[in-house]
């Protein structure tokens, strides 16, 4: 896949971390990423390389900048998001598709690659509208059973994941005749601050 020709600068700061895992990722295995899908199985072996893990400051940069990559692969190649990405918080960070109800956050997701493991408190759940919840749900129910535990977490199959999902909400919208609506950053505002149905993939 190709990534999309065009597409809105991210915020300076998120440009930033994602080229500093460009920088990372290159001066350790000697590749340099080029922001498709098929470079983040190199950030996920550069996330879990001893050398990166054993250090929590090293994991503190890696996660952001690893996240920052991968949002801006998601946002290049499955179009139309915009980050919401405070600065000095990534925590609170959060890709916000436009044109159907999605979110979740890809710094989350790289500290859960590089950890193994689920955490708490970095929105890494996909939020979404109550009524396209159970077509989701069965949607990666027919997939998730190939998906081995210990590559669970890796963030080329978050990768996979987000692709079926938006794949999914974009022919919802159209069966809807909604492939028009737009959503704007208020009403994500307001799903955060009154969180709705939540699906942990």
């Amino acid at each position: 896949m190709q990534p999309t020709p065009r597409y809105a600068a991210p915020p300076d700061h998120v440009h930033d971390l994602a080229e500093g895992c460009v920088r990372f990722v290159e001066r350790t295995l000697g590749i340099t990423l080029d922001y498709t899908p098929e470079t983040l199985p190199l950030v996920d072996h550069w996330l879990r390389a001893e050398e990166t893990r054993a250090k929590e400051e090293v994991l503190e940069l890696a996660a952001p900048a690893a996240g920052a990559y991968f949002g801006e692969v998601i946002r290049r190649t499955l179009g139309d998001a915009r980050w919401h990405a405070p600065v000095g918080d990534p925590s609170h960070w959060r890709l916000e598709y436009e044109h159907v109800f999605l979110s979740f956050n890809p710094v989350g997701m790289a500290l859960e690659a590089a950890l193994g493991e689920h955490v708490e408190g970095w929105s890494t759940h996909f939020q979404m509208l109550p009524a396209d919840r159970q077509t989701i749900e069965q949607a990666l129910e027919r997939t998730s059973g190939d998906v081995r535990e210990e590559d669970y977490f890796r963030l080329a199959v978050r990768y996979e994941v987000v692709d079926q999902i938006v794949e999914t909400l974009r022919a919802l919208a159209i069966a809807r005749q909604e492939s028009d609506h737009y959503y704007g950053v208020e009403l994500y505002a307001a799903s955060v601050a009154e969180p709705g149905p939540r699906i942990l993939h």
